[in-house]
């Protein structure tokens, strides 16, 4: 099944209150930051979450190179009707590792969910990742299928191809190391007009919120080793095994990953359902919040 959701463009930004900080000893997120941080150590990491509301678990992955602020126009509305659960994955946004270099692959982020699970006393929860962030949901889904109740991938990765070149490069000696020391706020304004189709959407705040934590040394390296240890080749040969009902949402102008991944995907996955957003690139939920919102709330209700 597949459908496409023809949108108007009406750009609307939002605006928040700045919440107090639970853990003034961990590093917190710049001012304009909409909800509460919290933290909790799992084996290998201190990792930032945001939790809200009520209901079946749902927990949101973010895609390589962000991190849970993405889901600001989504955990709001979506909490409604879930208690949602958004982390900042490790070596991202405001997660920090809890001693030495630590290696950065499918199994540190399938471990990270795992454990967090755990310690939050999560049996079984709904999963949605976007971009990276939906690999690393098939992943956890391959590996641990009996703690996943269904799988929402939004513009997901999982399916083995070239990336952009400037993620392309960073698997590079040298030169991905040269990428990471001189990488910018200039850097990141790039790669989100690149992520919208609605440009007009890209604005200073975004910018400067998605590059806050990009500062950090430590979360320039794990994008470098994530770049070069994750082969997405192993999700490729999960997708035909993982039997969880699944919504694939696409944005129809992705210029990061074509909307012809999503169709190869949908046709993989023995139970699985193709919604593509119009007038809308990689940040589908971030473009049409409205749209991916009601999207998942139907399907995981």
């Amino acid at each position: 099944m597949e459908e496409i959701i023809r949108t108007q463009i009406s750009p609307v930004p939002d605006s928040h209150p700045s919440p107090l900080p639970d853990f003034v000893s961990d590093p917190q997120p710049p001012a304009g930051f909409p909800f509460t941080s919290r933290f909790i150590n799992i084996k290998d990491f201190r990792l930032h979450y945001v939790f809200k509301g009520s209901g079946p678990p749902l927990i949101l992955l973010h895609g390589g190179g962000t991190w849970l602020y993405c889901f600001h126009k989504n955990i709001p509305a979506l909490s409604k009707h879930f208690s949602v659960y958004a982390m900042d994955m490790p070596g991202h946004g405001f997660t920090h590792p809890l001693s030495g270099n630590r290696t950065y692959d499918f199994n540190t982020v399938c471990n990270a969910i795992l454990e967090f699970m755990n310690m939050m006393k999560i049996e079984k929860a709904h999963i949605a990742g976007h971009s990276w962030g939906g690999g690393w949901a098939i992943y956890f889904a391959g590996k641990h299928p009996e703690r996943v109740l269904k799988l929402v991938l939004m513009d997901s990765s999982g399916i083995n191809r070239h990336e952009r070149l400037a993620w392309e490069l960073l698997k590079y000696p040298v030169i991905g190391e040269l990428m990471a020391y001189f990488f910018s706020r200039q850097s990141v304004k790039r790669g989100l007009i690149l992520s919208f189709y609605n440009q007009s959407l890209v604005t200073d705040e975004l910018i400067d919120m998605m590059y806050a934590p990009l500062c950090n040394k430590n979360n320039r390296k794990a994008q470098l080793d994530y770049s070069r240890n994750i082969d997405w080749r192993k999700t490729r040969i999960m997708l035909p095994e993982i039997r969880i009902p699944t919504l694939i949402i696409w944005g129809n102008q992705d210029r990061y990953i074509p909307v012809r991944f999503g169709r190869q995907m949908k046709q993989l996955m023995p139970d699985a359902r193709l919604e593509i957003v119009d007038n809308c690139g990689h940040s589908s939920h971030n473009e049409y919040p409205e749209i991916v919102n009601r999207l998942i709330s139907k399907f995981l209700l």
